[in-house]
């Protein structure tokens, strides 16, 4: 089967195993739920794009976990393609795609990106294809690539806004490099950022509207709750971002060693290593990468001591190391013929049939072990339950729990679902029927009128999942 076939077989079992294992929603698929109820330039603290997305799937397709499942895989099988095409400019293309198939060994695009995130696959999706038409351009500069790279920097732009962060550690590598320069400075490179602002603009409007909503919220991600001294700060800053580093790429890098041994030490020390540029004056691939990796630790720094960032996530660096495949198997072209990379492939089927059986095993080893998450919530019983005390799924559904809200979304396409911030507002829509749902937690009593079900994929004697509602008529 050729590479093209495996990805989409891969993939498309992830859709069959996220529809088959639970009707429920994790966090950020019921966000997309309540989110794609309604066009508009920005949803809280994301770029709209996605969500963008996600309401054309489901015009076409319908609002359902399958769409939901649909989008999320298609992008991250893109992200791969994008890599593979990013390869494909500086290597052989068997190498290019082997190249793209270990980024299963980074968890969070492996796993995690798999498990519960939208947001950040995208920008991962469009980072990979940044770097693909930049090179591509870096190779032959012409008018329509120019333009290219300022409508993909757009997307990337209005998927999340650490991309402009991957965007400026990309263009500083560019920029200080005399064999990549030239192609910059270029009235074509004008038209390019003028397309990009262009597709901003609107968002970008809406954001100076919304500061607090869209920005603040953000920064608050960034900086710890503790006030802390400056040296204090980036002392927790470094450390905390070398221990995102290694967890990013950590399982990546030691199964490159462990298999290639000193080839791959030798591809490593590139990066770092003076070397004479390529004859004719072609693209200098190791001083690239390096001046893209010192660029990064700059503005990672520059994030510590100007913006008091003192902790970073591993899913952070989605968009700046995603292209650490392509920057290695770049600078060993002697793997292409190297004898254990028919060991490699078998690893990396290994791990995509792990990560396929973990993430379906995952929801009944939850309820199993009596710890449910949100996948084991019974929504499809709450739904027939609610409609037995007579719900008709009209009008507006409220509702304090946000992946609850979300899934009754699925369950109650004709309704109008709602999520309750708590923030101080009491007010109730006028609209009716109203329908309040609300998840009771442990400490709470159980009252005759609450619904009580049983967790999905949950035994007899597990604790129930309970639920308090108010209809108004």
């Amino acid at each position: 089967m050729p590479p093209w076939g495996w990805l989409l077989l891969y993939f498309a079992a992830h859709v069959l195993g996220r529809v088959l294992v639970s009707p429920a929603l994790e966090l950020d698929e019921a966000e997309q739920a309540v989110w794609t109820q309604h066009l508009q330039w920005g949803y809280g603290a994301q770029p709209p794009l996605y969500t963008w997305l996600q309401w054309a799937v489901f015009q076409v397709l319908g609002a359902s976990v399958f769409t939901l499942s649909l989008l999320k895989n298609a992008l991250l099988a893109l992200a791969y393609v994008c890599v593979y095409l990013a390869g494909r400019t500086l290597m052989p293309a068997s190498l290019a795609a082997l190249g793209a198939a270990t980024m299963l060994l980074l968890p969070q695009i492996g796993w995690e990106a798999s498990r519960d995130l939208t947001h950040s696959v995208l920008l991962t999706t469009v980072s990979a294809a940044t770097l693909a038409v930049v090179l591509a351009l870096l190779r032959r500069p012409r008018p329509a690539l120019y333009l290219l790279t300022g409508f993909v920097a757009g997307l990337g732009l209005l998927s999340k806004y650490s991309y402009a962060g991957f965007l400026a550690v990309l263009l500083l590598a560019l920029l200080a490099g005399r064999d990549t320069r030239a192609v910059l400075l270029s009235r074509w490179t004008l038209a390019a950022i003028a397309l990009a602002a262009l597709m901003v603009l609107p968002h970008g409007l809406w954001v100076l509207q919304h500061w607090s909503l869209a920005v603040e919220s953000t920064a608050g991600k960034l900086t710890g709750k503790i006030p802390v001294s400056f040296a204090h700060g980036l002392w927790l800053g470094l450390s905390s971002m070398v221990l995102a580093v290694l967890a990013f790429s950590g399982l990546w890098a030691l199964t490159m060693g462990l298999l290639f041994g000193r080839t791959a030490v030798q591809a490593w020390s590139r990066w770092w290593r003076p070397a004479a540029a390529p004859p004719g004056g072609g693209l200098h691939l190791q001083a690239l990468w390096r001046r893209y990796f010192v660029a990064l630790g700059l503005l990672f720094l520059a994030m510590m001591v100007f913006g008091e960032v003192t902790r970073f996530k591993d899913r952070w660096m989605m968009p700046f190391l995603f292209l650490l495949p392509v920057a290695f198997f770049s600078c060993a072209p002697e793997l292409a013929q190297h004898a254990r990379l028919p060991r490699l492939r078998r690893v990396l089927l290994s791990v995509a049939v792990l990560v396929l059986v973990l993430l379906t095993a995952r929801v009944p080893y939850n309820a199993m072990r009596d710890k449910p998450d949100e996948l084991n919530q019974p929504v499809r019983e709450l739904a027939q339950a609610l409609r037995a005390r007579g719900y008709a799924g009209k009008g507006i559904i409220l509702s304090n729990d946000r992946t609850l809200a979300g899934a009754l979304r699925l369950q109650f396409p004709r309704a109008h679902i709602e999520v309750d911030g708590g923030e101080g507002d009491s007010s109730l829509p006028t609209e009716r029927p109203l329908l309040w749902v609300e998840p009771l937690t442990a400490e709470l009593p159980t009252l005759p009128q609450d619904l009580v079900l049983p967790y999905h994929f949950s035994s007899s004697g597990d604790a129930p999942a309970r639920y308090r509602y108010t209809l108004l008529p």
